[in-house]
């Protein structure tokens, strides 16, 4: 009886760990299912700002290029490295009628765009830069996005 009555106990046990190793397994697999997916899909914080747009009769793209790099002047005096914008064109012979030209700014995160943002940028853009390009800002395309890693 005494070895009967253990046996059962063993067996009981072992059941109750095994029973209890798989509530926590399935728990855990539970939380991968809900939660990976938010991380493997997460955004970064790393923006892009993105205009795609033309540029307005009587401008060339010298011009254009000579006061952005004006604006990226300024975000390397300011400690922010060279050429915070860049402009980007399709080939002369693309077929593309609208939005030929990119001009866009990558930033470690929306934190660093608006420290950037200082105000002796503000002022060169509103003052000089807006009024000057107004019908690109008008028509362009403009996009916020974020590294999807």
């Amino acid at each position: 009886m005494f070895i009967k009555d253990n046996l059962q106990r063993l067996k009981e046990t072992h059941h109750n760990n095994h029973h209890h190793l798989k509530n926590i397994y399935m728990k855990i697999l539970q939380f991968l299912f809900l939660f990976l997916p938010i991380f493997a899909f997460s955004q970064s914080t790393e923006r892009i700002s993105a205009h795609l747009f033309d540029l307005p009769e009587g401008v060339s793209l010298v011009e254009f290029t000579a006061d952005i790099n004006k604006l990226n002047a300024i975000y390397e005096k300011n400690g922010l490295g060279k050429d915070r914008y860049k402009i980007y064109s399709v080939k002369e012979d693309d077929e593309a009628e609208n939005y030929r030209l990119l001009w866009i700014s990558t930033w470690e995160s929306d934190d660093e765009y608006e420290s950037a943002h200082s105000e002796e940028i503000q002022r060169m853009f509103e003052d000089y830069f807006a009024p000057k390009y107004q019908e690109i800002l008008d028509n362009e395309i403009y996009r916020k996005v974020f590294l999807v890693e």
